[in-house]
């Protein structure tokens, strides 16, 4: 069995019985002092000091008692600031911790929303079905992202382009095989319940009809596909955060070619998306001269394409008329 330890000693008792015993030690002697007053002067005025030296330890002891007592106070007082200094430190350390904790949480939250978002449009290539591709065609649309007459992807190295339809007047997927200028060439339905490598073929073959099939491994409607996936998980990205200040320029768009944005209303250079053409200003005749000067050289090709898509031909020069008067 272990030892059970001995209880502290009773302070109180303990002064009790000093007092008790200095008062009867005092009050002894100078009852000694009373009774030789007459026959011993001198021990009777010896004990009677005595006595009252005796009797003086009672008054100190009370003194020092609560001298002591006022510097435990003080110290348990100083002691328990300093725990509620701790205990508040402690707590405010927790409070911080907890503060970061739930920032970097909805931190998270926000990146996984927009991981969500872009997993739409990542699904284009991960399940190659209809249901897939024509959801991630609606939520574009619906957010915006793309036009409502469609989005178009360039088919590799040629002049043509895939147009991605949705929700036509009987809500059918509708691709549409088109020229620079959106000029039509073909059209194909991707029913319900069509395989998806049945309707790529289609694809395929509609481009060879075109005269465009480039031979062997290079004639891939799925390459356009994930080229538009691509470019919509791109511009979810960027429109991310309204201070990025790309949300009011990436809208409705209708193709992305070489990097370079189209949309409804203005052309947006890839590497530079703060800058923007005005569809009406395309017709002015000096722009591949212009921004040869900034170094876009693919603007050479790229600003004819844009005047051919939006149909904006350059102006004639004006001519200076001289007169003689």
């Amino acid at each position: 069995m272990s030892d059970v330890p001995a209880p502290e000693p009773d302070r109180r008792q303990g002064r009790m019985l000093f007092a008790i015993l200095v008062s009867v030690t005092g009050l002894g002697l100078a009852f000694l002092s009373w009774v030789l007053r007459d026959d011993d002067a001198w021990w009777s005025a010896t004990l009677g000091n005595v006595a009252v030296a005796v009797l003086l330890l009672l008054p100190a002891e009370f003194a020092i008692n609560w001298v002591r007592k006022g510097f435990r106070q003080v110290t348990e007082v100083a002691s328990n600031a300093n725990v509620v200094a701790l205990a508040a430190k402690s707590t405010a350390d927790q409070t911080a911790r907890s503060l970061a904790d739930i920032t970097e949480r909805l931190a998270n939250a926000q990146s996984d929303e927009l991981a969500a978002a872009q997993d739409v449009y990542r699904n284009m290539t991960r399940d190659a079905s209809r249901d897939s591709l024509l959801a991630a065609l609606r939520q574009a649309t619906a957010d915006g992202l793309v036009t409502r007459q469609g989005v178009r992807s360039p088919v590799w190295e040629t002049d043509l382009h895939y147009r991605y339809v949705v929700d036509g007047p009987n809500g059918e997927l509708e691709i549409r095989l088109e020229e620079d200028d959106g000029s039509v060439v073909s059209t194909a339905l991707w029913t319900a319940g069509e395989p998806a490598d049945a309707f790529y073929q289609r694809l395929v073959l509609a481009v060879r009809e075109a005269g465009q099939d480039l031979g062997t491994g290079l004639n891939l409607p799925t390459q356009s596909v994930a080229a538009l996936a691509d470019m919509l998980v791109d511009v979810v990205g960027l429109r991310a955060q309204a201070l990025a200040g790309n949300r009011p320029t990436l809208v409705n768009i209708i193709e992305r070619v070489e990097g370079w944005y189209l949309t409804e209303t203005i052309v947006v250079p890839g590497h530079h998306l703060h800058y923007t053409i005005g569809v009406d200003s395309l017709a002015e005749p000096n722009w591949e001269e212009h921004l040869r000067g900034k170094g876009w050289f693919e603007a050479h090709h790229l600003i004819p394409f844009a005047r051919r898509l939006y149909d904006k031909p350059v102006k004639p020069a004006a001519s200076s008329a001289s007169s003689d008067d």
